[in-house]
């Protein structure tokens, strides 16, 4: 019996240990690329969404621009509408305009910062690719 335990114990650690494969040093780096794939994918979809918010306050304020300044103005707060001075619509139009305009220009500079990235990984597997 000691013997036959023996051999399993080989084979059972043996079966326990993996063998060494030699990691291909591109997988890495492609690992990384798709990642940032990714997250591209991401920052554009909030830089088009950042566009679109931009655009739709554009023209709430165009519309608020041609009413009367005595114009009764309401806000949707949940199911309730809630009368707001013209002016105080207006100034927060304005804001909301000029900080998705921030937050685009932030997306924009993460863009390219990531593009950039993106291209360095490029050319490190493209080098990885000619060594071989």
């Amino acid at each position: 019996h000691s013997r036959r335990a023996a051999e399993y114990a080989r084979a059972a650690s043996a079966m326990a240990a993996p063998p060494q494969q030699a990691v291909n040093p591109l997988e890495p780096l492609l690992a990384k690329y798709r990642s940032i794939q990714q997250d591209l994918g991401k920052l554009q979809s909030s830089a088009s969404q950042a566009t679109t918010q931009i655009c739709e306050n554009e023209l709430v304020l165009k519309e608020l621009e041609l009413l009367e300044e005595d114009a009764q103005v309401f806000k949707l707060i949940g199911p309730v509408l809630v009368k707001q001075e013209l002016v105080e619509v207006k100034s927060n139009v304005s804001k909301r305009i000029e900080y998705i305009t921030a937050d685009m220009s932030r997306i924009e500079r993460t863009l390219k910062a990531k593009a950039e990235e993106q291209n360095g990984v490029k050319e490190q597997i493209q080098a990885l690719q000619k060594g071989h």
